[in-house]
C-alpha cells in the first residue's frame, strides 16, 4: 500500500484506533479548511469554490459505489439521510412493517422507529454475541414488509452483514433494503446494485470531519422521491436562480440535498482525495491484515471471515478500565455494547497491531 504516514503526523505521537468513532485528521484537510478560514476571516472566500469542492465530493462518492453522480445527494449526516428514505412512506396499510436489527444505531433506527405514528409495525431483529444471521432477518419479513433497514456493518460490534443475502430477502418481499454504511464506505469496497437506499456519513473512513452524509438512492425511486427540506440546492440549476416563483426541481438526487457546508466541502474533498490515490482494494487488504495479526498473536475475532470488518469488539475484563489503561499508554480506542472496540485504518500499522496484542494479553 502507498505509504501515507507523511499525511498523518498525529499517528507519531499516539495509537489511534478509534476510526469507527471518527478519523484521525490528515495535513491537507487541516491546510484546506485553515485556508479557508483564513480566506474567510480577509474576506476573499470563494463560496462557488466552495460548491465545487461539494460537486466533486458528490462525484467521488459515485465512484467508491460505482455509480453515477446523479445518484447521490448531500445531506446532512446519517440520520438526515436515513429521514429522508423513511420521509417517502405514505401511512401504513394494515399489518404494513419494517425490520430493522434491535441494536441499530440510532442514526438508522429513529426515523424507522418514528413510522410507528404512521401505522408500520417495527419488527426488531437480534443479533446473538453480535452476529445478526440472514436467516432472522427472513422470519422477520413478509409479504406486508416495506423496508429492509441495517447497518453494512454494526458499529458496537464490527460485523458485517451478507448483502446479498439480505437484497434476496428483500426483493422476495417487495421491500426496500436500507444500507447504513458509514462504518464500511471507504474501508472496503461497497457495492449498491439491488439496494433501493445506502448512506455515510463523512468523518470515518471516509477521511473527513463531521458535517457531511452521503445519500445513493437507487435511480427507480429518484423521480418519485420528494425533498423534505428542499433548499436552494435542490432545484434544476442551483446559482442560476434563487428566487420564486420559477424554480423546478432537479430530475437527479441532488433535489434532496441540504446546503453544502462549505468548509466542510472544502475538507471532506482532499480526505477522499486520498482515498482515491491510495485505491479502496489497498486499504481493504491493508485493513485485512492488521486483524489478522491480532488473530495470529492469539486474539479472538469473533466472527467469520466473510463476517468481518476494520472494526473489532473485544471481550475482555473491564473494558471500561482496560480503555483507560490504553489512553496512559497513548493508545486511543473505544467501549461500545460492553466490549472493547478497535479500529483500523490505512494510517495503522502492523506495531499498533501488535501493541493491542502486548496490551490486552
Amino acid at each position: 500500500m502507498v505509504d501515507v504516514s507523511h499525511l498523518f503526523p498525529g499517528a507519531d505521537g499516539v495509537v489511534y484506533l478509534n476510526t469507527a468513532t471518527m478519523a484521525l485528521g490528515n495535513v491537507r484537510t487541516a491546510a484546506a479548511v485553515n485556508s479557508a478560514l483564513d480566506e474567510w476571516q480577509h474576506g476573499s472566500f470563494d463560496w462557488a469554490r466552495a460548491e465545487a469542492a461539494g460537486e466533486s465530493l458528490r462525484a467521488a462518492v459515485a465512484a467508491l459505489l460505482g455509480q453515477d453522480a446523479s445518484t447521490v445527494a448531500l445531506v446532512t449526516g446519517a440520520s438526515g439521510a436515513a429521514g429522508t428514505v423513511a420521509a417517502q412512506l405514505p401511512p401504513a396499510r394494515a399489518k404494513q412493517n419494517v425490520v430493522v436489527p434491535t441494536r441499530e444505531f440510532s442514526s438508522n433506527f429513529l426515523p424507522w422507529r418514528g413510522l410507528r405514528n404512521r401505522g408500520y409495525e417495527l419488527r426488531l431483529v437480534d443479533d446473538v454475541d453480535g452476529v445478526l444471521d440472514a436467516d432472522a432477518f427472513a422470519a422477520a419479513v413478509d409479504n406486508e414488509t416495506t423496508v429492509v433497514a441495517t447497518s453494512l456493518v454494526h458499529s458496537h460490534s464490527g460485523f458485517r452483514v451478507d448483502v446479498d443475502a439480505l437484497k434476496s430477502i428483500a426483493t422476495d418481499a417487495d421491500a426496500w433494503l436500507v444500507l447504513d454504511a458509514s462504518q464500511a464506505l471507504g474501508s472496503f469496497s461497497v457495492a449498491t446494485d439491488g439496494i433501493a437506499a445506502l448512506f455515510s456519513c463523512s468523518h470515518k473512513w471516509l477521511l473527513g470531519q463531521r458535517g457531511i452524509g452521503y445519500l445513493y438512492v437507487n435511480p427507480s425511486l429518484i423521480e418519485p422521491f420528494e425533498p423534505i427540506t428542499p433548499g436552494w440546492k435542490a432545484t434544476e440549476a442551483p446559482g442560476s436562480g434563487f428566487y420564486g416563483p420559477n424554480l423546478d426541481l432537479a430530475d437527479r438526487a441532488s433535489k434532496l440535498d441540504a446546503s453544502t457546508p462549505w468548509f466542510d466541502a472544502i475538507a471532506n474533498l482532499e480526505g477522499l482525495r486520498i482515498i482515491e490515490e491510495v485505491g479502496i482494494e489497498a486499504i481493504a487488504a491493508h485493513n485485512r491484515s492488521l486483524v489478522d495479526r491480532l488473530e495470529d498473536g492469539g486474539i479472538a475475532i469473533p466472527f467469520a471471515e466473510q463476517q468481518r470488518s476494520s472494526i473489532l469488539s473485544l471481550d475482555v475484563p473491564n473494558p471500561e478500565q482496560t480503555s483507560a489503561n490504553l489512553a496512559s499508554q497513548n493508545v486511543v480506542a473505544a467501549v461500545r455494547g460492553g466490549r472493547l472496540r478497535i479500529s483500523f485504518h490505512l494510517y495503522n500499522t502492523i506495531d499498533d497491531a501488535d501493541t493491542v496484542i502486548s496490551s490486552i494479553e
